[in-house]
């Protein structure tokens, strides 16, 4: 009936669309001359322009998979076409991806009607906009009429072609062999897995490569390789959660098919961009010729050992096309070897099982960083690996763990061998203390970070969930959750908090925003969800270099209009489903932001760059490939020359000192010849400048020890102080 009923819409809109807007075919829409793709321009000439075509479905509508904050219902349903020459036989610039959402006259943005019923063969007219996403073509509906099915067809089947065709082997998008190809149904034959990529928690993609090392990643936009703790967003998807199996690195598909969509990397390496990617929209599409032992299952415990504790590993491996022939852990506690250096322990079958292999790691003093990885052979020759490491990497990627006293703290939650920065808990139940470095409160950012006693690298975290607004700054909190990955930013997401009755001032991590070594290769992931402080460590003033970078971004640095590396990006007056940042501070890039995500509490300060400041504080995100920091609210500046409006942070009744905190004194402060230190007899002391290079140590020989510092630069020094497994880090200003 309700296919009926969208024919009969379809046919009373005809008129109105038709009159108005001549048939233009998706032949013609996709076409880019070979001049300009061989310039690396692959603009549609249409882009912009509202069009009518004509086309046969390829994808159903009901599997389409993109949650999305900003459509009614969450999900962004799409789908892709194919021209209907040939009776929508596949060819050159034949695809279309059509978005299937419009915006109604009260702005709100909603799914196409009936969209979700969308089948395979449905000959459909639609009109819309040509618009680009990432240097991909694609139609966006006008209003609700923008489609009606008007008949159908035989079902498209796929183009043969190869990954050589789109990509080259670092992933570049080759745009004179590859454009014609972008929208359309494809199939590609003997392709090898190379690497599996897991992320957000519960998404996975891989890279295949053909016979000549080409590589393309193929990418999950539908049910069919969503993970069974993926829960479906499609309204109308014949599954409530995915089911796709992730494949072994490895894995040699004689067939795999999909749509092409364009993820563009401007024809250079390096651009992070995916080039061109596949997407399955079908289980039949995965056709395996053979693959290695699948590792499924993986536990450790205890997931943190104390130095008295040994650790037991088990995990179910299977071969699907054979028999698994040996399976071996490999560890060491030495942090100096490479992985294919470790000690090798053979891993056993369990007792009275078929598939579960078990060993256990031997105890490890205090402190110690534990490295491993497992290998496991089938009766082929075939090898894989848990963590899953790329084919042809030297050395095989590792998991990790460090010995503690009393269970884990945020450092182990956040610190990474990783190169995408995932954490080694993602996925796991955990609970740690941490002293609040933000709050929900009135005056403060609107959420809950948390930081180690002390802070420094990897100690701090942000906390969603239930539960998270009765606490302020300062207090120390316990929190149980899990740890998840949410676009590349590790967070925990609560299932209980409370407060312990303590109370410590957090501390400050020192970051020079216009040191390039500091941001080279993602080395800020370090200070991801930590409390950081932006200062130049010779006390130069930082100026607005940069006053609008989009979406809400401004820069900072010791100099003018600095570039990319030699500047750090600070964000405000922003909250939505992808911004998290303060509408408690005044300074912003445009005066939108008073009330376009969220409202300001404060009145709105346009940047610009005749702004100095002696440093800002705030808490360190990463988000859409950047990491910025999130200033709390307007005290987060200091020393800056406008006036801000106050802001009165409510403060927390607890009173008690933390039990763990270091009590110690240094002064004057600021120091001009020297320091003075009060501490507990024997502490040592580590005198640092603000990048961490040692300047001064010594131990305290009786309560009270002076520090010499007249040769020293003026500037920012961190003063770290240490006695009995206690531990205080203090600023330390020079005035010489």
């Amino acid at each position: 009936m309700k296919r009926f009923l969208t024919l009969c819409v379809g046919l009373l809109s005809f008129a109105s669309f038709g009159q108005t807007l001549p048939y233009t075919s998706i032949t013609s829409i996709q076409y880019v001359s070979a001049s300009d793709l061989a310039a690396c321009n692959d603009t549609s000439a249409y882009l912009g322009d509202t069009v009518m075509t004509y086309g046969i479905v390829v994808t159903p509508g009901d599997v389409s998979e993109v949650a999305s904050g900003s459509v009614q219902g969450g999900h962004r349903p799409f789908f892709f076409l194919v021209d209907t020459v040939a009776q929508g036989a596949a060819g050159s610039f034949r695809g279309m991806e059509c978005m299937g959402v419009y915006t109604n006259t009260q702005g709100q943005l909603l799914p196409l009607p009936n969209v979700e019923y969308l089948l395979p063969g449905d000959l459909v007219k639609f009109t819309g906009r040509v618009g680009a996403y990432n240097n991909g073509t694609q139609l966006e509906a006008i209003d609700g009429n923008s489609l009606q099915v008007i008949g159908s067809r035989p079902v498209p089947t796929p183009a043969q072609i190869t990954v050589g065709d789109l990509n080259d082997p670092l992933r570049v998008n080759i745009l004179t062999t590859g454009e014609q190809w972008e929208n359309a149904f494809v199939e590609f034959n003997n392709v090898t897995v190379t690497e599996v990529i897991p992320f957000s928690g519960n998404r996975i993609s891989f890279n295949v490569v053909d016979g000549n090392g080409n590589k393309i990643n193929v990418s999950d936009r539908f049910l069919a390789q969503k993970l069974s703790s993926w829960q479906t967003v499609n309204p109308y998807s014949p599954q409530t959660t995915g089911s796709f199996v992730p494949p072994v690195p490895g894995t040699f598909y004689s067939s795999l098919k999909g749509v092409v969509r364009h993820d563009g990397n401007g024809c250079l390496v390096g651009s992070g961009s995916r080039g061109y990617e596949l997407n399955p929209f079908d289980s039949t599409h995965y056709v395996v010729a053979y693959a290695p032992p699948y590792i499924a299952n993986f536990e450790r415990d205890p997931m943190v050992p104390t130095p008295n504790q040994s650790v037991d590993l088990v995990c179910n491996i299977t071969d699907f096309d054979g028999t698994v022939d040996s399976v071996f852990v490999y560890y060491s506690a030495d942090t100096s070897l490479l992985p294919t250096q470790f000690t090798q322990l053979t891993m056993n079958l369990a007792a009275g099982t078929t598939d579960e292999y078990e060993a256990t790691l031997p105890n490890q003093p205090l402190g110690t960083l534990v490295r491993y990885y497992i290998q496991a052979w089938d009766n082929e020759g075939n090898v894989s690996y848990y963590p899953t490491t790329p084919v042809g990497q030297a050395q095989p990627n590792v998991d990790y763990y460090t010995v503690r006293a009393n269970g884990a703290i945020i450092q182990d939650l956040q610190f990474t061998l990783a190169s995408n920065g995932t954490s080694p808990y993602i996925g796991q139940n955990v609970t740690v203390k941490g002293i609040v470095t933000a709050s929900t409160k009135q005056h403060d950012l609107g959420f809950l970070y948390i930081q180690d006693a002390g802070g420094g690298p990897w100690s701090g975290i942000w906390c969603v969930g239930s539960g998270i607004t009765q606490f302020f700054r300062e207090e120390e909190v316990l929190v149980s959750g899990t740890v998840e990955e949410f676009y590349g930013m590790t967070r925990l997401n609560v299932s209980s908090i409370s407060k312990t009755g303590n109370r410590m001032m957090p501390v400050a991590s020192m970051v020079n925003p216009s040191d390039s070594a500091e941001k080279w290769g993602y080395a800020w992931e370090k200070w991801e969800g930590c409390l950081i402080r932006l200062e130049d460590p010779a006390q130069q003033p930082l100026v607005i270099s940069q006053t609008n970078l989009g979406f809400g971004d401004y820069a900072v640095s010791n100099q003018p209009n600095a570039g990319y590396w030699n500047r750090a990006l600070v964000l405000a007056g922003r909250q939505s489903a992808t911004s998290f940042s303060s509408l408690y501070v005044q300074l912003v890039t445009n005066l939108a932001y008073d009330t376009l995500d969220g409202s300001m509490e404060v009145s709105p300060i346009v940047v610009s760059d005749t702004m100095s400041m002696t440093a800002v504080e705030g808490i360190c995100f990463y988000g859409f490939s950047n990491y910025r920091v999130l200033p709390r609210n307007n005290d987060d500046f200091i020393g800056i020359n406008v006036a801000l409006d106050s802001t009165d942070l409510p403060q927390s009744t607890v009173g008690m000192s933390h039990p763990d905190a270091l009590v110690v004194r240094a002064y004057p402060n600021p120091a001009a010849h020297f320091i003075q230190l009060d501490a507990p007899q024997g502490s040592s002391y580590r005198l640092t400048d603000a990048l961490g290079r040692p300047i001064a140590s010594g131990q305290v020989q009786s309560v009270s020890e002076r520090i010499e510092t007249g040769g020293l630069a003026r500037g920012s020094y961190l003063l770290l102080v240490e006695h009995e497994g206690l531990r205080q880090v203090l600023r330390i200003t020079l005035a010489n």
